[in-house]
């Protein structure tokens, strides 16, 4: 019963973080939390501490929870190293993929158009993730797999940018029919170019949003 309560309240809370009813630097008080979700501390924190995996909250000594507050170099980074992950990963699957992953990646492409059409923030950040994981996953490398899905949990709240920057969905998704159509090819070189610009220019659009905020922030303190 536990788990199922910590559950419920993880993805309350990530929810409420990915939309920005939660902003970053705001703290999450645990005894708050326990009386708002009629439960006791240990459901709590152990939602807690799935959101901080996820790089949605960090947990300070003393001071408890808070909601992760991103800056513009620690996206530059992780988009630099995760681009060039991914882009080695997509390559290397354009060589391998099988008409049967080629056929999820254009279902995912259907319900990814009908989300930008709907101007479905939170749905296209769920399909997006599972596009570039199965790319991902039909890379036949194991490591590398596991290497750049766990940079895509730690870093899960970059995909705020798909509900804070609506004009980004449809940039994305052209530049997911690209990739496609380099992995319908078997065009490794093309592919893996693709993944590295798509990623990059994810992560610009996520800079700028932080760094926008950032002077704001400075401009109101």
């Amino acid at each position: 019963m536990s788990d199922l309560k910590s559950q419920a309240i993880y993805r309350t809370l990530r929810e409420r973080i990915l939309s920005n009813e939660l902003l970053s630097g705001t703290r999450l008080v645990l005894r708050q939390l326990a009386n708002q979700f009629d439960a006791s501390d240990i459901p709590v924190r152990e939602a807690l501490r799935m959101l901080e995996r996820d790089g949605l909250v960090e947990m300070l000594p003393y001071r408890g929870a808070r909601v992760t507050t991103l800056t513009a170099r620690e996206i530059e980074e992780t988009y630099f190293i995760r681009g060039h992950l991914e882009s080695i990963a997509t390559g290397l699957a354009a060589g391998r993929i099988t008409d049967t992953e080629l056929a999820v990646l254009d279902e995912l492409m259907v319900r990814m158009r009908e989300a930008v059409a709907a101007q479905d923030g939170p749905r296209f950040s769920e399909l997006n993730q599972e596009f570039h994981g199965t790319i991902i996953a039909a890379c036949g490398n194991e490591m590398l797999r596991e290497l750049t899905m766990d940079i895509w949990q730690r870093h899960s709240g970059f995909q705020r940018v798909f509900r804070m920057v609506p004009g980004r969905l449809a940039a994305s998704q052209a530049e997911h029919e690209e990739i496609m159509a380099a992995l319908r090819a078997r065009d490794a070189e093309r592919a893996a170019k693709l993944a590295l610009w798509h990623k990059l220019s994810v992560g610009n659009t996520v800079s700028t949003l932080v760094e926008e905020s950032e002077k704001d922030s400075g401009a109101t303190a």
